[in-house]
């Protein structure tokens, strides 16, 4: 077992602690290492979480792609924001065509809203905690995905588009959004 975990540990090179569970960190709160930006330079660490004011169209991503895991994080925007999580997406190329869009959006126009995978996967209807912090815990094990908001599941369903990509986060002008207690278990058998 101790063989498997410095393996992991060495694999997943954006981990700065693994427990012994087989959580890995994947933000440490206090930089961006093992983070990479694109289109924009409008994300910084704040406050232990990583953030982006909104300035400008963007996305966030881990340096290290993931296939088969659960995925736990928080995030805090207003009760309108935009933005989402980007799910095995390719660093190159638009990340929700490369890879799946958890959406965190509660009025998306072709009815994707929070907790859905856009254009693959609608969840149950559900609402953000406007201004406070909310949890999402993902499990992506092969086409399977779950998807549970503040202790709720709002999606379970298949796909089998992306086996395998990065972790990202996005940022629309005008919706900030932050970050934070981003950890990844990796699965290493799908069921």
């Amino acid at each position: 077992m101790k063989i498997v975990t410095i393996l992991m540990s060495l694999c997943f090179g954006v981990a700065s602690a693994q427990d012994t569970d087989g959580w890995i960190t994947l933000f440490n709160g206090a930089d961006m290492n093992g983070w990479e930006m694109h289109w924009g330079k409008d994300w910084k660490v704040e406050n232990g979480a990583l953030a982006c004011d909104g300035s400008e169209r963007s996305w966030l991503n881990t340096t290290q792609p993931f296939s088969n895991y659960v995925l736990k994080l928080e995030f805090r925007g207003s009760g309108k924001v935009n933005s989402g999580v980007f799910l095995r997406s390719e660093k190159e190329g638009q990340p929700h065509i490369t890879g799946y869009e958890l959406q965190i959006w509660d009025y998306q126009p072709a009815g994707y809203n929070t907790g859905s995978l856009v254009g693959s996967l609608k969840a149950q209807p559900v609402k953000i905690i406007p201004d406070q912090w909310n949890q999402y815990e993902i499990t992506a094990n092969g086409d399977h995905f779950v998807v549970v908001l503040n202790g709720k599941t709002v999606l379970d369903g298949h796909d089998p588009k992306h086996p395998s990509g990065v972790i990202g986060f996005q940022c629309q002008p005008d919706n900030p959004i932050a970050f934070r207690n981003i950890k990844i278990k990796p699965i290493l058998k799908t069921q």
